[in-house]
């Protein structure tokens, strides 16, 4: 199966926001005032269940990095699903295979 980094950054994003105890617009704020080390910890945590949810575990191994990078742009779960499209199974092709 695949899905569109654009729907997969979407979904990410959401899950981000609830996960911080807010919306999306939450996410910003949350990394100033928890810092970027405690943001990737809860952020990772939150990305890898989603992709287990997704039935998509072997990508996890990518997480760490993807949400790294991502902490420093406005769309997270956008570049978290992009950083996690190079490193699948076909890489670049704007899906992740799941």
């Amino acid at each position: 199966r695949l899905m569109s980094t654009r729907w997969a950054g979407a979904i990410l994003n959401t899950a981000l926001g609830l996960a911080v105890g807010g919306g999306v617009g939450v996410i910003a704020r949350y990394i100033r005032s928890k810092g970027k080390k405690e943001a990737a910890r809860v952020f990772s945590r939150t990305v890898k269940s989603r992709l287990t949810a997704w039935g998509a575990p072997k990508l996890a191994w990518a997480v760490g990095i993807s949400v790294g990078l991502a902490l420093n742009f406005s769309d997270i779960g956008g570049m978290i699903a992009k950083q996690i499209d190079k490193r699948d199974k076909k890489k670049n092709n704007g899906y992740i295979d799941i």
